[in-house]
């Protein structure tokens, strides 16, 4: 039985039963190895997600007051958590389990031990995952036998069995709601009904099994009868004997007899029968029950009552059960259930009147919103009062618990309906707001709290099972229609109303609960129609803590799930933040003349976004400009979440002026420096600002520390407006026009003549230590960068570290962020900060210097031009040498190195990377310019290629047919003076599966002008496992890639006449754009899309879209 503990004191002082005296409580421990297992049914083999290889799962059996630890193991594809239902936890809401409200899921490949407290519950529970739909299939039976010096309160029985009442589907149980959520539609209704696994005899497969219930004749058993379906309530019978029901939800009620009973979604009860009839075989039978016009299939599914020695016999005829919509069955049932009196159950204790601090009127509800992505134009909702229950992406526990958390969850549910209506009446051109959200309900600790709970006619009506988790409530009253305040209370039953967890709320009435909340933590309230609550019919219960630790949640345990696992890093926690961009015009005065641009919160650049890692972010986006625009968040993985990733046409179609959108940045390992932009033509030159992601609550640097760390943004400015700049250059078909200025953090310094002009000045201490967050937002100019009489340590690149390594300057090119240290270890003074372009490329930049200023405090002058030691614009040599030296490291605080081998590389891409010709009558010269890959030159549509891709609904916005290799082979890196290839226009992407191993190599070529790219990868980080010179060769370069510590970046520096290759795993499905950073490359077509097709589970696939993306022009 476990290990002894000795005289039990857990209910001292928190609960007294009677004149019940507990002698010993054991401890128990279980293991529960999750993974998927074959099982055949309806002669069809389905695979699913089940607990030790058995449907229904292991069966747990303790006494009454003990503990229980299970550990369980995730071997399954996706993330859930398991919750123990009717136990109350006291104290102990971490081990509840319902997903992102006492905890994150368990992911796959790791463990998590649950700790199940008992106390005052008794007879049959049962345990059961809470995500998504999983439960359907990872359920079970929690058996509390009486203490061992307690007797049942009833004839002992002979027996016991279980009964688990289940719906069989056909498939896996989490893609079914997944793909209803999607599509915004009820989900389908199961294949069958099953008893105990089995689905009977009366659906026509012969193979199919029965259950069979073994029992001795005159002997007496207790039926442990658990409703563990998934939608449906169920009448249950014998055929030809009586059931007397003694306990329901863990405590005993009033003992009744009935042909038949009836029990919802989450309940359990307990119920005597006596094989007392004539030997031989009979049916037992369940039927479901509805009263609402979305009825289930009408069913009946069988097991055999099979008395000892009997053979034959079986008559259908002889199964008496209820009409499927027969309300007076239910409600004659639900009318004789009553508490009990006796010694063995908690004396009860019903909140008074004057007791009730906390009064809630809460209405049921299917509602619909507006679904531009789904079948008919609209999605299904469920809503309590109104608001539609939204999962975070953090527990609610955590947050609550930790106090560091915004944005998780509002305290501000409405305690009333917000519209007062005929509740039950016929509502068929009744709608009401319905918003969706966090709201939870908060009450103090102890008081007596009432909640009313209204079934209403909105959406197919029809009763709901709600249960409260934490809690065990008294059922005081129901009664039919709407609750009148005045008159319907004082049919309360006040003396022996039910003690349980899951009451049933019958169509077109309400029902009345009561309970002190004397359980502090957070604890989940939900309909267990799990169509309900998957559709948000749910809240959460607050209780705060009292004045005594005996009062209060208990500490975390050390092991709780994590959001994310990197390598051997643990993160304490992560907190949400919103910010608020504003764009629109403001005006600028640089190089004496003044420019209107678009900008963000009227700044250049714009704000700065600061957060930890693996937070997650909120932008709201409003556009008060004169045209459409998007933003994008580079660097950032966004996982499944594509939608939020922002390139215009490619994941979302343009936010409109008047508009706004709110963006969710989902961050998980980046560290460092990242930034933001915009992805529209090309307004990213004023529309751009950091994104600095520090390291986690718990985390440190992986050098030393820095005394503080500054943000440099390096720019292209532009007297004009940068979209009419690029439109410009686009309609008479040449290159745009070079920038008037570079720029450091808006600032253009002290080189470009004009006396007014700003320099940035940097303030640092002697003897300190600074990290530089340097980002090349220009258009078009990759950049030297130095500090005169400074050298530059250089920690990480594209917000992933990289081994150390020390140079006097770095190179960085567009798109790319670096984070560098650097001492203030010279004599005080003011040293010039400098950056200079470099180029390769016969179209080079203008070769201007342009300032800042490294100054120490209490310094004055000194500033000396001739300390500034930066390669040459056209220094090939220093390029090399300092890409050369980038690679990755093996700290903790990055993700394992896991570059793909050569057997995992499933795609193999060769692109070779140009700048073109194409005839143009309306040009300044007949042609225009055009830039390719694989001579593709990408259009853009305009309905976006994520929309199109996602709703499988449209045609003709892209094709799947971009070339792997390039269609022509030359001499890539020669001399291409008088040589051409036929280019092809089109919207061509590539598409590949769900975890393969890509490799691409990107050859730069010599047509046109030649030259280095700039090439990023949303929705990746990548590894950079090799580069050379020339045309690669794909028998002998292959083998001087580096697959120990390649770079793990996402915008890499392809130099002029060399190659470069790159290596994945494609484990974010999406739709992603892959281009080159120069933004007039970009803009002449130098670009692709990497469409990652969906796994298996819904943790492998992307997510549903937000309800509220910008609508395309003229959609």
């Amino acid at each position: 039985m476990g290990l002894q503990q000795g005289l039990v004191t857990w209910f001292v002082g928190v609960l007294f039963l009677s004149t019940l005296l507990l002698s010993s409580a054991d401890v128990h421990h279980y293991e529960f190895f999750v993974r998927e297992s074959n099982f055949t049914k309806l002669c069809n083999t389905t695979t699913l997600l089940v607990v030790n290889d058995s449907y229904p799962g292991p069966e747990i059996r303790v006494h009454r007051g003990d503990t229980v630890f299970v550990n369980v193991h995730n071997q399954g594809n996706y993330g859930f958590t398991i919750h123990w239902h009717g136990v109350k936890q006291p104290r102990n809401p971490w081990s509840d389990g319902p997903e992102f409200v006492a905890q994150c899921p368990i992911q796959p490949g790791t463990n998590f031990t649950y700790e199940i407290v008992l106390s005052d519950e008794i007879g049959t529970l049962w345990w059961h995952a809470h995500s998504d739909w999983t439960r359907g299939s990872v359920h079970g039976a929690f058996i509390i036998l009486p203490a061992k010096k307690e007797t049942y309160p009833f004839p002992t029985p002979d027996a016991d069995q279980t009964i688990i009442l289940e719906s069989w589907y056909d498939g896996d149980y989490k893609q079914i709601i997944d793909d209803a959520l999607a599509a915004g539609v009820s989900p389908r209704q199961p294949s069958a009904y099953a008893i105990n696994g089995h689905v009977g005899d009366t659906y026509g497969c012969p193979n199919d099994t029965i259950f069979r219930m073994q029992v001795d004749s005159e002997k007496i058993y207790l039926l442990r009868i658990i409703n563990a379906a998934m939608n449906e309530h169920f009448f249950f019978t014998i055929a030809n004997h009586t059931l007397t029901v003694v306990a329901q939800d863990a405590s005993y009620v009033r003992r009744f007899t009935r042909d038949y009973i009836l029990i919802s979604p989450g309940q359990t009860m307990d119920v005597l029968v006596s094989a007392n009839r004539n030997v031989g075989q009979y049916y037992m039978a369940i039927r479901p029950f509805s009263d609402s016009s979305a009825a289930p299939v009408d069913n009946t599914t069988t097991g055999i009552f099979q008395y000892t020695n009997s053979e034959g016999g079986l008559n259908a005829s002889l199964i008496t059960l209820p009409v499927m919509n027969d309300t007076d069955a239910m409600i004659n049932f639900l009318n004789q259930i009553r508490n009990t009196k006796v010694s063995q159950n908690p004396r009860i204790n019903v909140p008074a009147d004057k007791d009730i601090k906390r009064r809630v009127f809460i209405t049921l509800a299917v509602n619909n919103l507006p679904c531009n992505t789904c079948v008919v134009g609209s999605r299904l909702v469920a809503s309590l009062n109104n608001v539609s229950f939204v999962s975070p992406s953090i527990d609610i526990l955590q947050a609550y618990y930790n106090r560091n958390m915004s944005g998780v969850y509002t305290e501000d549910f409405p305690l009333n309906p917000p519209v007062i209506y005929d509740f039950t009446g016929n509502l068929t051109n009744i709608s009401t707001a319905v918003e969706e959200g966090t709201r939870v309900i908060v009450v103090n600790y102890g008081e007596g709290v009432e909640m009313v709970l209204q079934a209403t006619q909105m959406g197919a009506g029809g009763s709901h099972p709600i249960h409260l988790h934490g809690f065990s409530f008294y059922w005081v009253g129901t009664g039919f229609g709407n609750f009148n305040n005045e008159t319907d209370p004082r049919t309360y039953n006040l003396v022996d109303p039910p003690l349980i967890n899951t009451v049933h709320v019958p169509g077109r009435r309400w029902v009345a609960i009561r309970f002190f909340a004397t359980n502090p933590g957070v604890w989940f309230m939900h309909c267990h129609l799990e169509r309900h609550s998957s559709w948000g019919m749910d809240t959460v219960l607050i209780v705060r803590n009292g004045k005594t630790k005996k009062t209060s949640i208990r500490p975390p345990p050390t092991s709780m799930p994590r959001v994310l696992f990197l390598s051997t890093l643990l993160l304490s926690s992560a907190d949400v933040h919103h910010y608020e961009f504003f764009v629109r015009e403001s005006n600028f005065t640089k190089l004496c003349n003044t420019t209107t641009l678009l900008v963000v919160n009227d700044s250049y650049p714009g704000p700065e976004i600061r957060v930890h890692r693996c937070d997650t972010v909120f932008v709201n986006v409003h556009n008060q400009g004169n045209y459409g625009f998007t933003i994008h968040w580079h660097g950032v993985k966004q996982p499944r979440n594509p939608w939020s990733d922002g390139p215009e046409f490619i994941t979302q179609c343009p936010i409109q002026p008047g508009t706004n959108f709110t963006y969710e940045i989902v961050l998980s390992d980046e560290i460092g420096t990242l930034w933001w932009h915009a992805h529209s033509d090309w307004t990213r030159g004023s529309v751009h600002g950091a994104f600095i992601i520090l390291p986690a609550e718990n985390e440190t640097y992986p050098f030393p520390t820095p005394d503080a760390d500054q943000t440099i943004i390096l720019e292209s400015w532009y007297d004009g407006d940068y979209k009419q700049i690029i439109d410009d250059a686009l309609a008479a078909g040449v290159s745009p026009r070079q920038p008037n200025a570079y720029a450091i953090n808006g600032h253009v310094g002290d080189t470009y003549g004009c006396p007014n002009d700003t320099i940035f000045r940097m303030q640092v201490d002697s003897e300190k230590i600074y990290l530089l967050r340097i980002i090349n937002a220009a258009m078009n100019e990759h950049f030297f960068f130095t500090i005169a009489n400074h050298t530059l340590t250089v920690v990480a690149q594209d917000a992933s570290y990289v081994q150390r390594f020390t140079r006097d300057y770095i190179l960085i090119s567009p798109g790319q962020t670096m984070d560098v240290l650097v001492s203030a270890n010279r004599n005080v003074g003011q040293y010039y900060m400098a950056i200079r372009p470099f180029s390769d490329s016969s179209a080079a930049p203008i070769d201007n210097i342009t300032t800042g200023i490294f100054q120490y405090t209490n310094s004055e002058g000194g500033l000396n031009a001739s300390l500034i030691t930066l390669p040459v614009m056209t220094d090939t040599d220093a390029m090399i040498n300092f890409l050369n030296q980038i690679r990755n490291t093996n700290v903790s605080q990055n993700p394992g190195i896991n570059v793909p081998a050569d057997k995992d590389i499933k795609t193999r891409a060769f692109i070779a990377i140009a700048v073109n010709n194409l005839p143009c009558n309306t040009c300044v010269l007949g042609s225009r310019l055009v830039a390719s890959l694989n001579n593709v030159s990408f259009v853009s549509p305009r309905i976006d290629i994520l929309q199109a891709y996602y709703n499988r609904n449209m045609s003709g916005v892209f094709t799947e047919d971009f070339p792997l290799n390039p269609p022509v082979f030359y001499n890539f890196t020669g001399d291409l003076t008088n040589f051409n290839t036929p280019i092809e226009e089109g919207t061509r992407v590539i598409v590949v599966n769900y975890g393969e191993g890509v490799e691409m190599v990107l050859q730069a070529t010599q047509m046109g002008a030649g030259g280095s790219h700039p090439i990023h990868l949303h929705g990746f980080s990548f590894y950079w496992v090799g580069t050379g010179f020339g045309n690669f060769n794909n028998e002998t370069d292959p083998r001087t890639y580096n697959l120990v510590d390649p770079p793990l970046i996402n915008t890499v520096h392809v130099p002029g006449r060399r190659w470069v290759a790159i290596r994945f795993f494609a484990t974010n499905p999406g739709v992603w754009f892959m281009h080159c950073h120069l933004d007039r490359h970009s803009s002449w077509g130098m670009d692709t899309v990497l469409i990652v097709r969906n796994g298996r589970t819904e943790e492998t696939s992307i997510r549903p879209p937000p309800s509220t993306m910008p609508r395309c022009p003229g959609t």
